[in-house]
């Protein structure tokens, strides 16, 4: 899923209620659980090309489209151009989980939240980021 933001990007919807109601811990879990294959893949390709960095879910730019949210979601990696642009990872503590994730078993989600705040976790699934990965690469030659 392409977007205009960046070529590290990626969009995803949410049901359309209103935003805040998809802005809270429980509703983070839900959404990276409901799309876990396609972010583990979206982060072991960005892994591979840029780096270790984590994926980004900006809840303050989504956009109503018809009846979801569209929700930018991009790849921010360590020593980026995009990442001095932002003035750096949100905290400290995000610093160190960037530096010490398993990228062959976990993903790093940074959640821009409304209110202005990032949430970030640390996630991690049977099916690891590689898995994952491998899964598209064999879903996308069976429809070619």
């Amino acid at each position: 899923m392409e977007s205009p933001l960046h070529e590290s990007s990626m969009g995803d919807t949410l049901p359309s209620t209103e935003m805040e109601a998809h802005d809270t811990p429980d509703e983070h879990l839900s959404f990276m659980r409901s799309q876990w294959r396609e972010f583990a893949a979206f982060a072991w390709e960005k892994y591979q090309s840029e780096g270790r960095g984590a994926v980004v879910i900006d809840l303050k730019r989504a956009s109503k489209n018809g009846a979801r949210f569209q929700v930018p979601t991009f790849y921010l990696a360590e020593g980026s151009e995009r990442l001095r642009e932002r003035g750096g990872w949100p905290s400290e503590e995000v610093a160190e989980v960037i530096r010490d994730y398993d990228p062959r078993q976990d993903v790093v989600f940074i959640f821009l939240r409304l209110n202005g705040e990032a949430f970030h976790y640390n996630a991690s699934d049977e099916m690891t980021p590689p898995k994952a990965c491998q899964s598209k690469r064999s879903r996308r030659r069976k429809w070619r």
